[in-house]
């Protein structure tokens, strides 16, 4: 994908794979290689670097070579920003919902 065409429905779906997030979350605190990445998810390398790989063909993060690793980071900070706000919105969410499954996390049932 040229990165030229990257939008907000692109950047949503890399959102909605819950190890991309989990990636994402990761570089946000700093830049890591494959192996480090690999430790914090509990996935196999194959398919960090395969959602790495997603990532950067989709303008999320980007890599440099350091020695013999690969380091990834985010491609800008406004990702942060928005990991930020998604994980806020989600706790406001569930201050304020009322279903039935919220409700007996609540109550503890």
């Amino acid at each position: 994908m040229h990165i030229g065409n990257i939008g907000d429905l692109t950047i949503y779906k890399m959102l909605a794979d819950d190890t991309k997030l989990k990636i994402l979350k990761i570089l946000s605190g700093s830049e890591k290689c494959v192996s480090d990445i690999m430790s914090e998810v509990g996935v196999s390398q194959t398919l960090v670097s395969h959602k790495l790989k997603d990532l950067r063909e989709n303008g999320l993060v980007s890599s440099f070579r350091s020695g013999k690793n690969i380091v990834y980071r985010l491609s800008d900070e406004s990702i942060v920003s928005l990991l930020n706000f998604g994980e806020e919105a989600g706790q406001n969410i569930r201050k304020i919902c009322n279903c039935v499954e919220c409700e007996s996390e609540v109550s503890g049932n």
